[in-house]
């Protein structure tokens, strides 16, 4: 399958995309949770990347869920969607205990608290490709709402948990 765009952009863990042309994104999720939403009567997509399900000491960036979530919706609203022509994907989830940085249970958490802040938001979740041993690399193309995902053993350590930026979390 061929994802027609005519920019590529990589988002790294705790970004947020909705670009206004056609683009392809592309991310390598492991621990934490790729989110893409397509507009079917506005023809636009974007998606967001978190890797932490809850908010430490009250920061607000998007390598949280909540903070990520809530604002890829607003964007999509902001520019006239309605959460009923929003279909949504996620992505991630994974566990690999061999890796520094495993926190048992936090990859399903993020998941979990990914379906709970979109139902929240009346955004209803079209499929899911998440938990087991695998990362993935995930190409979203922004124009058609079309994905192609590779699942993979073998990432970086930092993709399957990444560090907090500086400043945050800490």
């Amino acid at each position: 399958m061929t994802l027609p765009a005519s920019h590529t952009m990589f988002l790294p863990p705790g970004s947020l995309c909705l670009p206004r042309e056609s683009s392809r994104l592309c991310t390598v999720v492991a621990s934490g949770v790729a989110v893409t939403i397509f507009d079917r009567e506005r023809r636009m997509g974007g998606m967001g990347h978190y890797f932490h399900p809850k908010r430490l000491n009250g920061d607000s960036t998007p390598v949280f869920a909540a903070p990520a979530l809530v604002e890829l919706v607003r964007m999509f609203r902001d520019r006239g969607s309605r959460p009923a022509a929003l279909e949504t994907y996620l992505y991630g989830g994974s566990d690999n205990p061999g890796v520094p940085g495993f926190d048992p249970g936090r990859s399903m958490l993020n998941v979990r608290v990914g379906f709970e802040i979109l139902e929240k938001l009346g955004v209803k979740i079209a499929g899911t490709d998440v938990g087991g041993r695998f990362a993935r690399k995930l190409v979203f193309c922004s124009a058609t709402g079309q994905s192609i995902m590779a699942r993979v053993l073998r990432v970086r350590g930092a993709d399957w948990y990444p560090e907090f930026p500086a400043g945050v979390g800490r």
